[in-house]
């Protein structure tokens, strides 16, 4: 239950998924409510079946400041995932990452996507590396990747599940990933104003 209330809690209220439930819906939830659902994420913990409306989110597209309205590329896609589902990612995250960080499985050089850490420490190490090599009077090279925003759509399932097992990851959490990554699929809601 603490897992739960925790995930939970930091939730940032969003727009919903397709389900129409609300963060505000699940924060307010009285003590009975709260033990259905745990009973109903501990039941998709266990067997490793998930309500297939998790598999189909509804993706909203967003047109970005002046780019041609008919060009699809002009388009942010927003993906609208039922919260309860973002509940329990967020409760095998917490998981996961704990799992990777006690047996240091992310590179310390990592800053992104990880506490007491952000991007901006790589910023501080590339220019303490730069101004070291001018102080120097050496040569600073550096290499940059820009990926693009479908870096997502291209992941490579195999890949995740096989890093997993590599890492020593076995049973539900493995389980739940492989089941979370499989038949994925989307549905577009387009309309006029």
């Amino acid at each position: 239950m603490d897992e739960l209330t925790n995930a939970i809690s930091k939730s940032r209220d969003t727009a919903v998924g397709p389900d129409s439930i609300h963060y505000q819906m699940l924060k307010n939830l009285p003590d009975s409510a709260m033990d259905t659902m745990l009973g109903a994420v501990n039941f998709i913990w266990t067997t490793g079946n998930f309500p297939p409306e998790w598999h189909l989110p509804t993706v909203i597209p967003i047109a970005k400041a002046g780019k041609n309205s008919t060009d699809a590329t002009s388009y942010c896609p927003i993906g609208l995932t039922s919260c309860l589902c973002k509940v329990m990612e967020r409760m095998i995250n917490i998981r996961l990452v704990s799992y990777l960080e006690k047996l240091k499985l992310i590179t310390p050089v990592q800053g992104g996507f990880r506490k007491q850490r952000s991007t901006t420490d790589q910023l501080v190490r590339l220019k303490t590396f730069v101004r070291e090599a001018c102080v120097n009077k050496q040569h600073a090279v550096a290499i940059f990747f820009d990926l693009e925003e479908k870096a997502y759509d291209t992941t490579w399932k195999y890949g995740i599940m096989k890093d997993l097992f590599d890492a020593g990851l076995r049973g539900r959490l493995a389980i739940f990933i492989g089941n979370f990554l499989k038949d994925r699929q989307f549905q577009v809601s387009v309309y006029s104003v």
